[in-house]
């Protein structure tokens, strides 16, 4: 009996797995006063796994206000953050560092239906 309730768990676990939709996948890289990307297109309700970079002599920070992300990255930092954005429309992003969403470091996140 365990055993196949066991059975039945892990098949309501796979069909569950397999109704999910893939992460899109998203590097964002820093420079010296410069996101890589100013726009990242993504899909209301998919999951976003978005990389995010310092390839910059410098600190920068990735503040997404809308998400409750802020995220500081040394020079050489790699991380990894995820989120669902389940409405339409568009979300900004900058980098909180004094002085660099003034120069430039500013960027939307633009979600379609």
């Amino acid at each position: 009996m365990k055993l196949r309730l066991l059975a039945i768990l892990v098949l309501l676990a796979a069909a569950l797995a397999a109704c999910m939709p893939e992460p899109v996948r998203v590097t964002l890289t820093a420079h010296d006063i410069l996101w890589d990307m100013e726009e990242i297109h993504v899909r209301a309700g998919q999951p976003v796994e978005l990389t995010l970079q310092n390839h910059g002599a410098l600190d920068h920070a990735l503040r997404v206000s809308a998400l409750g992300i802020d995220v500081l990255l040394s020079p050489g930092d790699v991380e990894i953050v995820t989120f669902t954005i389940e409405q339409p429309g568009t979300i900004e992003y900058i980098c909180s560092i004094p002085g660099h969403d003034e120069a430039g470091m500013v960027g939307y996140i633009i979600v379609s239906d």
